[in-house]
């Protein structure tokens, strides 16, 4: 494992009194998309005073001592010098991003083996991980799409899913909020705190009849300084993703804050209808806790 880090002493709160993001880790890979997300990550980082850690984790091609023994000496040259090579590039990429966006302490880390279970096992030992949003058009879409997967539904921290079409200039102007009163909504709230406090607007998008759980989400994010405009729909459960995502475009919302559903099945964590629809089709930034 690859481990390298440099601090730089930061005095005091963030900027605003925005304390809670420590630590934000984000997921490097090789695709061009991944600058997106790191310029998002290095902008959270900068303004909350937080320490930047670059996870890198890739589409696992190690060569297995059988593997090298079999293949010609110059072909397991080449494979190790491409591996060290996009290693390198990312991590330049990962250092550039943290200088221009003034982040004061960085990490890179690149564990050997397992990619997914590695990112699973960072992620848990984090304030916020930002990750990537598959690419239809990128080779290793169905790993990123894996790796996204078992990190919000796996990891229990929350994560911020990033677009792989384009991020809007500033997030957390404009939240939108999904609330149905569940576990994993009222932990997204939580968890989402520190940008709720920050934007402009707060909008609640709840989709279910107004009441007793709509009012007391009003009563605790007012509690927190937070005035939220609500809005109450019923909305069929197999549209509620479309819905959302039409509405936050309508808005001009930059930031959708919403609990990550699953069911077990066959012993494994299966995506929620929602949660799918979101990562698949998302157009804008994603804070999701499971």
């Amino acid at each position: 494992m690859k481990l390298s880090r440099r601090r730089h002493p930061v005095g005091g709160a963030a900027a605003g009194g925005k304390t809670a993001f420590k630590n934000i880790l984000v997921h490097i890979d090789d695709s061009s998309n991944c600058k997106l997300r790191l310029g998002v990550a290095a902008k959270l980082a900068s303004d909350f005073r937080a320490e930047l850690v670059g996870l890198y984790a890739v589409p696992t091609r190690e060569l297995t001592p059988s593997l090298a023994a079999v293949l010609p000496a110059d072909v397991v040259a080449l494979r190790l010098r491409e591996s060290g090579d996009a290693q390198q590039r990312a991590e330049a990429w990962f250092r550039e991003s943290a200088r221009a966006g003034s982040v004061s302490a960085t990490e890179w880390r690149a564990p050997a083996g397992a990619s997914t279970e590695n990112a699973v096992a960072h992620a848990r030992c984090t304030d916020l991980a930002v990750l990537g949003q598959r690419d239809p058009g990128d080779a290793d879409f169905a790993f990123l799409e894996e790796l996204t997967k078992a990190v919000v539904l796996s990891a229990g921290r929350p994560c911020l899913v990033i677009p792989y079409a384009a991020v809007p200039a500033q997030i957390g102007r404009r939240i939108m909020v999904a609330w149905d009163g569940g576990r994993e909504a009222s932990r997204a709230v939580g968890d989402a705190m520190p940008l709720l406090t920050a934007p402009h607007e707060v909008m609640v998008m709840s989709v279910q009849p107004a009441g007793g759980a709509t009012n007391r989400l009003s009563t605790y994010l007012r509690s927190h300084g937070v005035e939220a405009r609500i809005d109450h729909s019923t909305v069929d459960d197999i549209k509620v993703g479309e819905w959302l995502l039409s509405r936050a475009a309508d808005m001009g919302i930059d930031l959708i804050v919403m609990g990550a559903y699953a069911h077990t099945r066959l012993r494994e964590l299966v995506l929620g209808g929602v949660t799918r629809t979101m990562l698949g089709a998302m157009t804008v930034p994603v804070f999701m806790v499971h």
